[in-house]
Parts: C-alpha cells; sequence; structure tokens
C-alpha cells in the first residue's frame, strides 16, 4: 500500500483544498490529480465516488470521501500530530462543536450563496441562504479568537474547517479578510496553508 495520498478535485478552492493542507500539515505525500467540473458526474470517476462530488481520496488502500470524514481520518492516524482533540481531553466538546458549526451549519449555505453568485446556481439561492447566514454568520464572527487557535491553545482540524468558510465568506462578500484578520492571517503564513494553495483566492 502507498503511503501517497491521492487526492481527486477541481482545484485548491474547493473542498479538496481541506485535505490537501492538512496532508501538508502531517508530511503525508500528494498525488494532485484534478478533474474537469462535469466529468465528477459520469464515469470514471463515479466508480471512484458514486455521489459524483470531490473530493474523493486514495490512500493505503482505502476509497474515502466527504472531505471533514476524510481530514478526521487521516488527522487520527497521526496522533501526536495533536490536530485531533482527543475523547478525554477537557477541550473535546469545544472541539466537536466548532468542527459541526463550520462544516455542518455553515459550509453549505455559503457554498451553495457563491455558487449563485457566480451564476452557478439559480438566483433562488440567494435569498435562500440568507435569513440562515444572516442569523448565524454575525455570531460566529463574534466568537473567533482575535488571535490563536480556536480550541485546546493549538492548531487543530477545526481551523482548518473554520479557514474554509470564512474564506468563502470573503469571497461571497460576507466579510472582509480585515474583520477576521487577527485569526486568520496567521493560519494564512502556516508553510502548509501556503504549500497547498488553500488562500491563494483571497490572498492580498
Amino acid at each position: 500500500m502507498s503511503d501517497t495520498l491521492t487526492i481527486y478535485g477541481f482545484g485548491v478552492n474547493d473542498r479538496s483544498g481541506k485535505v490537501r493542507w492538512l496532508a501538508h500539515e502531517l508530511g503525508i505525500p500528494l498525488d494532485d490529480r484534478r478533474i474537469k467540473p462535469g466529468d465528477h458526474t459520469k464515469p470514471p470517476y463515479t466508480e471512484l465516488n458514486p455521489y459524483g462530488m470531490v473530493p474523493t481520496v486514495q490512500w493505503r488502500g482505502q476509497t474515502m470521501i466527504e472531505s471533514t470524514a476524510t481530514c478526521t481520518f487521516l488527522a487520527e492516524q497521526f496522533p501526536d500530530a495533536g490536530i485531533v482533540v482527543q475523547p478525554g481531553e477537557p477541550e473535546r466538546f469545544a472541539y466537536l462543536k466548532w468542527v459541526a458549526l463550520f462544516a455542518e451549519t455553515l459550509e453549505a449555505k455559503l457554498v451553495e450563496r457563491l455558487l449563485a453568485q457566480y451564476e452557478m446556481l439559480p438566483p433562488a439561492f440567494l435569498e435562500t441562504t440568507k435569513n440562515a447566514l444572516d442569523r448565524r454568520f454575525p455570531v460566529m464572527v463574534s466568537q473567533l479568537p482575535e488571535s490563536g487557535f480556536l480550541v485546546a491553545d493549538r492548531f487543530t482540524l477545526a481551523d482548518i474547517e473554520a479557514s474554509y468558510s470564512l474564506r468563502l465568506a470573503i469571497r461571497a462578500g460576507r466579510i472582509s479578510l480585515d474583520e477576521v484578520g487577527g485569526y486568520l492571517r496567521p493560519l494564512m503564513e502556516r508553510p502548509a496553508a501556503k504549500a497547498s494553495g488553500f488562500f491563494s483566492a483571497i490572498e492580498e
């Protein structure tokens, strides 16, 4: 089984970016395979991922889908890196909460809004996402630390999930980088983030 992680995605700006950044943090060698939008909904890609979504990841003989599940699994293979807050650690619930807030509550709405702004989804999505984001997003921004990490005084998967949603929000015009810069800019300077190209869409 190869230790090289093969990742299928459109580029650095989709959800594959989360896996790519994490792989650089963990020192996992990458085989980056870009696919064209549209090709993800038909064979041969759907033979890897029958849901027709990106990313799909192959590593050590296993095929994985869903970016948050994939990142969690990968990070758990390297417990000494501390990127997952483990059961028994006092910050465990706070960690799970932040991951869920970004990956479940906010991410899909932000993706839909951005795609609608780029006319890749019907304009109706602008309205259907507005209420949820207007209620929840300001609360989330207000709870971000002015510096440092979200939980456990260290870099964790929660910071990758937060960065993805914040990057989407900046691109969608919901917030500016300056509003969250105290938290986000140090993450943008991490060597692994730079190597992955994760923040290339919003870098100044």
